[in-house]
């Protein structure tokens, strides 16, 4: 692994860290006197939200001393009384670029935890968060940092002109709902889902509605791919009634976006691992994504490799071809084998069958031609006895005799012996 590359990415990577969220400014916990003045102020594109707000004599500090405590006394309604004004905070000041509210202003007769009379303060904290300009552009490209859209905006969010939400490849989308309506305007509708639109998620095929139950932040989707649509309803009773209260979607694209390969580069990516190989060499590394990012290094594919990545591969390279030709030169010589013993023994089978068969046929037809044969000359015999006696006045006169006898042949044929009388050309089964 390249140390020097090793080290630049980890100084990047710690950049990237230290830089996120400068859109989504988070403010300390501050304490504003009786005479003071909350105004908080947020860039252009930016809204307040309101994080906590808490009035009453909390602790001694800035506003409250330990000399007024002394005098007065640490009584429950001297010390550690207050009252939650979020939702006061949130109906001046969240979602606007800025607001002006003065402490004083705050106390009233619902609003009096301590003694009437004594000197009360606030403690809120806030923060700036990106909103999404629908003026200029209902398609919003989607980063790792959080960005909103507030649904109570009448331009954007239709069925015609939707918005559209769009992540870098290889990343998903995590889509969160931030109702800011106090819960005890919610009391009455229960747990019931008060639907303020839908979620498109096209490469999941699926619609998941928006729903507002009473959580001030809470997720809604995590999507299967790396874009969405939102359609809202403009007519739905929570944007009727809760107008005076901001509700926001907000969305931030998780995971790591799909590295693009060089033309000397493979890339095989599953889930949150990819590897990244050289075509001309067997060389390949590993990156994990963690916390959004690539955690590894990639070496260089070029051609001009160093002397010890040379060596080596001319070193394993033909160990490794040799044994792969050798085990397939093996393979198909031994198949060949088996495949001409076969055939031998096949061959030798019906060789020896046809041997066995055509002799069994010739000792069938011998046995039948001297049968047939005996037959024929004891026929001959007795009729040469009959037609020609034999005399015994000499050999010349049986010679002569014997010239008269008929002459017969024998031959076998597709109907058995044939006999054929030679003197007179017949021939006869």
């Amino acid at each position: 692994m390249d140390i020097t590359k090793l080290l630049l990415y980890v100084t990047i990577s710690m950049t990237s860290s230290m830089t996120k969220g400068v859109s989504s400014i988070r403010e300390q916990t501050k304490e504003y006197c009786m005479t003071e003045t909350f105004k908080p102020q947020c860039s252009k594109n930016e809204v307040i939200l309101m994080e906590s707000a808490i009035y009453g004599r909390m602790q001694i500090g800035k506003c409250l001393k330990a000399e007024e405590i002394e005098t007065l006394g640490a009584g429950p309604r001297h010390l550690g009384c207050s009252v939650d004004v979020l939702s006061l905070m949130d109906e001046q000041c969240s979602g606007k670029m800025t607001c002006e509210i003065r402490v004083f202003d705050i106390s009233d007769d619902k609003r009096q935890p301590c003694f009437s009379g004594l000197n009360m303060h606030l403690e809120a904290s806030y923060r700036c968060i990106s909103v999404a300009d629908e003026t200029r552009n209902c398609a919003v490209k989607v980063s790792r940092t959080p960005t909103h859209i507030d649904i109570s905006r009448n331009v954007c969010g239709t069925q015609s002109q939707p918005w559209t939400l769009e992540a870098p490849i290889g990343q998903k989308l995590v889509v969160s709902l931030v109702d800011l309506t106090p819960t005890e305007s919610q009391n009455g509708n229960g747990n019931r889902c008060q639907r303020m639109g839908y979620i498109v998620d096209r490469a999941a095929g699926r619609n998941i509605s928006i729903c507002g139950v009473g959580s001030r932040e809470k997720q809604l989707y995590a999507s299967t791919g790396n874009a969405v649509e939102i359609v809202l309803d403009r007519h739905s009773e929570s944007n009727k009634n809760q107008r005076n209260f901001p509700i926001f979607l907000s969305f931030e694209a998780v995971g790591c976006s799909d590295i693009v390969p060089s033309e000397d580069n493979w890339l095989k990516r599953r889930d949150d691992v990819i590897v990244i190989g050289c075509y001309s060499s067997r060389q390949s590394w590993q990156l994990n994504c963690i916390a959004g990012k690539w955690v590894g290094a990639i070496g260089n594919c070029s051609k001009d490799m160093s002397k010890s990545d040379h060596i080596q591969e001319a070193e394993e390279e033909p160990r490794i071809s040799g044994k792969s030709e050798v085990l397939a030169i093996v393979s198909i010589c031994g198949f060949t084998l088996a495949i001409c013993f076969i055939i031998v023994c096949i061959g030798a089978l019906c060789l020896r069958r046809y041997y066995i068969q055509n002799k069994a046929k010739s000792d069938y037809r011998t046995l039948n031609y001297e049968s047939d044969f005996g037959r024929s000359k004891e026929l001959s015999g007795q009729k040469t006895s009959s037609a020609f006696p034999t005399h015994r006045t000499g050999d010349a006169v049986n010679g002569s005799l014997a010239h008269q006898l008929p002459s017969y042949s024998l031959y076998l044929g597709q109907d058995g012996v044939n006999i054929k009388d030679n003197h007179h050309g017949q021939t006869n089964p």
